[in-house]
């Protein structure tokens, strides 16, 4: 009998656990799931069992990863680890995932020190899959899918863009922000800090977190309205990794609702995403005393310091953005809470923090809300022929084609969370790929690979989540 072990039990583990209880009869396997609290790990246990109760092949547990005795014990008595800890930590269940020969699943980006273990790994004779989630993991096999189907018509693929968002369902969205908080709300607040990464019509492309909520792309999505896009890590890494050389424009980006980068951006000139430095007693201000100390001091010509009395934060705000009181931005920033008399929660805290805290209780979704996942990639490509385009050979070298792919997909309730399944069960695929076929693999790798994305893409087809494609051609002079 084998045993998988799923470590963490967040916000993404739900489904991923619920899917392995579902077949862990099937494959004969048991199945521990540990988390920091062992009341967590056994309710999403529990979630997973047709009564709400304990399961027979299942165990949940109290862990620490940071106990190296518990660590080293638990990994050592399981034969594939299924990682959702923070990304810092995977780097200690992987070594010793090596150590005791045991395979490694995770959702994470591989990081320079994972990749810098592959050789070990493949001396090991085992498989670490990394980036099998949404974004990443969904995203590049859905894309690779695509990539390979046009290269094998001979197809030269000249722009790529993918975005994904998790978002909030539109009958869930009843804030001007059109978002709610459906993942790690630390890592919303830090989104792009850094600077980001592209190609664009063959010139490398680099946007300082200071831009990066300015350089957006919008576009439409039937039934569903307006979205933006913006730039998020290192894309230029993915040429080589999905076999893209030559081409003109690759672009990986996250997804919002049309508004949210611009009142984001607000957000980030004012100073409030920072996470470098400590306000203490924080909980003595008032969330517009706070925000008014990042404020300028407006001066007379004579350089004396103006009142501001008779000025309230909110008209001070709409100055120094040069908006007026009613604009879009001004609004959201307004029902954020920004604007108010209310005391900060947070004794101490770095500004991020403080934003953090606030946007948890803003942004929460409700019990009855649902979330929205959306993902969108959009090829442009020559030399692959179509019905409508069939020359000579079959190759039309004078049609550039457009090929859209988009995935909408919305949540069930509050525990089958769109989110939740499109990160859990390309895990669990995974985890039933490395139980019943030979492995083909070794090293640290992510999921570009046919022999992984044709099979996770097909049962998660079956699971409903599907995308959608549509083709267009135009006329082009070479």
């Amino acid at each position: 009998m084998k045993k998988i072990l799923v470590l963490g039990a967040g916000r993404s583990s739900s489904v991923l656990i619920s899917y392995l209880l579902k077949h862990a009869a099937e494959w004969d396997v048991m199945i521990t799931v540990a988390d920091h609290t062992a009341e967590l790990a056994q309710s999403k246990v529990a979630q997973g069992t047709p009564h709400g109760g304990n399961h027979e092949r299942a165990v949940a547990m109290a862990f620490d990863a940071m106990n190296e005795q518990q660590r080293k014990e638990i990994i050592s008595q399981h034969d594939i680890v299924v990682s959702l800890l923070p990304p810092h930590l995977h780097i200690l269940v992987a070594k010793d995932c090596i150590k005791f020969k045991k395979h490694l699943v995770t959702a994470s980006y591989v990081t320079n020190e994972m990749q810098q273990l592959s050789d070990d790994v493949k001396k090991a004779g085992l498989l670490f899959m990394c980036e099998m989630g949404l974004d990443p993991g969904i995203d590049h096999m859905s894309a690779m899918k695509i990539i390979r189907n046009l290269q094998q018509q001979g197809g030269v693929i000249s722009s790529f863009k993918s975005g994904t968002g998790g978002l909030v369902a539109p009958e869930s969205d009843d804030n001007p922000w059109h978002y709610k908080v459906t993942w790690n709300p630390r890592n919303i607040v830090l989104a792009g800090q850094g600077t980001a990464q592209y190609l664009e019509n063959g010139v490398k492309k680099f946007i300082p977190y200071h831009r990066l909520f300015t350089t957006t792309e919008k576009f439409k999505i039937g039934g569903y309205g307006k979205f933006e896009s913006y730039p998020n890590r290192d894309s230029l890494l993915y040429i080589s990794k999905y076999g893209l050389d030559g081409v003109k424009t690759i672009l990986r980006s996250t997804l919002r609702k049309e508004g949210y980068c611009e009142a984001w951006n607000a957000l980030i000139q004012l100073g409030l995403t920072d996470d470098t430095y400590t306000i203490e007693s924080a909980d003595a201000l008032t969330y517009a005393a706070w925000l008014s100390s990042y404020l300028p001091v407006r001066r007379t010509p004579h350089g004396e310091k103006k009142k501001h009395h008779d000025k309230s934060i909110k008209e001070r705000v709409a100055r120094f953005f040069d908006r007026r009181k009613k604009d879009e931005m001004i609004t959201r920033l307004e029902w954020l809470g920004l604007f108010s008399d209310e005391k900060i929660l947070l004794a101490n805290g770095t500004p991020a923090q403080i934003l953090q805290n606030l946007i948890e209780t803003k942004w929460m979704m409700q019990p009855r809300d649902n979330d929205l996942v959306v993902m969108r990639h959009e090829f442009e490509y020559s030399g692959v022929a179509n019905e409508d385009t069939v020359v000579g050979d079959g190759i039309n070298n004078n049609q550039q084609q457009k090929h859209i792919s988009t995935l909408v997909l919305k949540g069930e309730d509050a525990v089958n969370t769109a989110m939740a399944k499109s990160v859990g069960l390309p895990l669990g695929i995974m985890v039933r790929l490395l139980l019943q076929h030979d492995l083909f693999l070794t090293g640290v790798h992510i999921p570009v690979m046919s022999q992984v994305y044709e099979p996770v893409l097909k049962e998660l087809e079956d699971l409903g989540i599907v995308f959608q494609q549509e083709e267009t051609a135009r006329a082009f002079n070479i």
